[in-house]
This record gives C-alpha cells, sequence and structure tokens, in this order.
C-alpha cells in the first residue's frame, strides 16, 4: 500500500444567485480610469463650434444645415479610426467620408417632403462600401469583425446627424433646431463636473437641467409659442451628447487630439435624430 495520502476531490462551488451578484457590485466601487474622469477642451471646443455652426445655419437654409452637419462627418471620417484604433485606418477613413457626402447629396437633391427619403438608400450603398473594403484589405485582415463594425457604427452616426437638414422645413423648425443645439453647446459645459467627486453622478443631470434652460431661453427670446417643446429638445440633446462622451471617454485613444475631435463631432451628430423625432412629434405640433 502506498503511503501518500489521497487528495480529496474539491467541493463543487456553487454558482451566485442573482441577489448576490447584485449585492456584491454594490460593495464593489466601480474604478474608472484617470482618462475617463479628465473634461477634454479640444472635444468640448467641437461641441460648442457644432452647435454654433448648425444653430445658425438653421436661420438661413436646410442646406447650410447640411454642408454644417457633412464638415462634422468629414470631421468624424477623420478621427474615428484612430479613436477606435482600427486596423486600416485610411480606407476607413475613406468609407466614411464617401458615406457622408453621399448622405448629405440625398439630402441636398431632395427638393419635396419627406425629406429624408432616399437617405435609407445612400446608408445601404456606404454600408456596401464598408463591405468592399474589408474585401480590398491586403493586410491579411487583422480584426475583421471589429472593422466591419466600427465602420458601420461611424455611417450610423453621420446618418442620424444627417436628421438635422430637414428640420428648418417643418413649422418653427429654425427655432427648435436653435433650441436644440443650445442645449447641445450649454449642455456640455457640465463636462468638468466628472473631476469632482462628490459631483460626477450629478453631471448627466446638471448637464440636462441647463440644457433644457437654454433651450426654453432660446424659444422665449426667437418668440416661440410653446417654450416646452423647446426645453425637451434642449433636454434631450444634452442627455444624447453627454452620455456618448461619457461612455468614449474610456478610450485609451482619447489622448490625442484627432480622437478628441471624433468624440466632439460623433456626440453631436447623435443628436439629429433625435430633434428629428421631437420636432416631427405631436407633443411639438
Amino acid at each position: 500500500m502506498s503511503d501518500v495520502p489521497e487528495q480529496q476531490a474539491p467541493a463543487p462551488v456553487a454558482p451566485m444567485t442573482r441577489r448576490e451578484r447584485r449585492a456584491r457590485s454594490r460593495n464593489t466601487p466601480a474604478v474608472l480610469p484617470k482618462r475617463a474622469l479628465l473634461a477634454r477642451p479640444l472635444t468640448m471646443a467641437t461641441t460648442i463650434a457644432f452647435a454654433a455652426l448648425v444653430g445658425l445655419t438653421g436661420y438661413a437654409s436646410p442646406d447650410f444645415v447640411a454642408v454644417a452637419v457633412a464638415l462634422a462627418g468629414l470631421v468624424l471620417a477623420w478621427g474615428w479610426p484612430q479613436l477606435l484604433s482600427l486596423p486600416s485606418p485610411r480606407g476607413t477613413s475613406a468609407v466614411l467620408a464617401v458615406g457622408t457626402v453621399l448622405m448629405t447629396a440625398s439630402v441636398l437633391l431632395t427638393r419635396e417632403a419627406p425629406y429624408l427619403q432616399w437617405l435609407p438608400a445612400a446608408l445601404a450603398v456606404s454600408v456596401i462600401a464598408a463591405f468592399l473594403h474589408q474585401l480590398m484589405r491586403r493586410d491579411g485582415r487583422p480584426r475583421l469583425t471589429e472593422s466591419v463594425t466600427s465602420s458601420v457604427t461611424g455611417l450610423a452616426v453621420v446618418s442620424a446627424g444627417i436628421a438635422l437638414a430637414p428640420v428648418p422645413q417643418i413649422l418653427h423648425g429654425e427655432h427648435a433646431l436653435a433650441a436644440a443645439m443650445a442645449g447641445l453647446g450649454f449642455g456640455v459645459l457640465a463636462d468638468p463636473l466628472i473631476k469632482v467627486q462628490r459631483l460626477r453622478q450629478w453631471a448627466l443631470f446638471i448637464s440636462m437641467v441647463v440644457g433644457g434652460a437654454a433651450g426654453m431661453v432660446v424659444s422665449v427670446l426667437a418668440g416661440h409659442p410653446k417654450p416646452w417643446p423647446a426645453a425637451l429638445l434642449g433636454l434631450l440633446a444634452a442627455a444624447v451628447a453627454h452620455a456618448a462622451r461619457r461612455v468614449m471617454a474610456v478610450l485609451p485613444a482619447t489622448a490625442m487630439p484627432r480622437a478628441q475631435l471624433a468624440v466632439g463631432a460623433s456626440s453631436s451628430l447623435l443628436v439629429g435624430v433625435v430633434a428629428y423625432v421631437v420636432v416631427r412629434s405631436p407633443f411639438f405640433a
């Protein structure tokens, strides 16, 4: 007989229940990287510049709004691959730039309502171009899924911004666009609060309050008969943009200028579809 004692099999570990997992998550504080707690001045400046440009061009012509959104789309195309550290950055930038031009042209060439009727077709062609780019890559196509997903996501962000172009065509649409851009521009002023530990969890709420107040002020100054829908526009614009910036703030590339420009452009473009839905809703009529 062997003198070596028999080793007992380890007892099976019972999986935690949902209640135990929730309790553990509450007791374990979330640790964010330091870069996620920094307010990027270049991102803030990009957001304010976009809001001012689109808000002013809304009173001039819907075509100028489309051109202003296209400029933001081209900025996004320039910095998006660096922000996400994508392979084949030149090809991805080219796809996003081509998609921006196609979607902008689909709105500029449509002179009757519905003004976004050709936008899905332009987006579909742009998505096909994104897949063709992957087929033409000669680097072995590493991180293929990530590259395709990122390209399509960038095109979706640009398409959301294109929805701002027909807003001035709607009754009081220029005032609505100005209210949304006021909420976007003033809501970004709450970004430095993320550096203050006591105010960090309230930064989104403060941004929404400031954005809603800015939208209401613009509505009152412009003589719009319904300030509350304008306040809703400013509140939602500030909330969507702030949330998008907070999500992208954890990316390592946000320390680079081009990536910061992409964060500002993408968070601003996402406001477009929100403004379009609110303006077209019965609540705004």
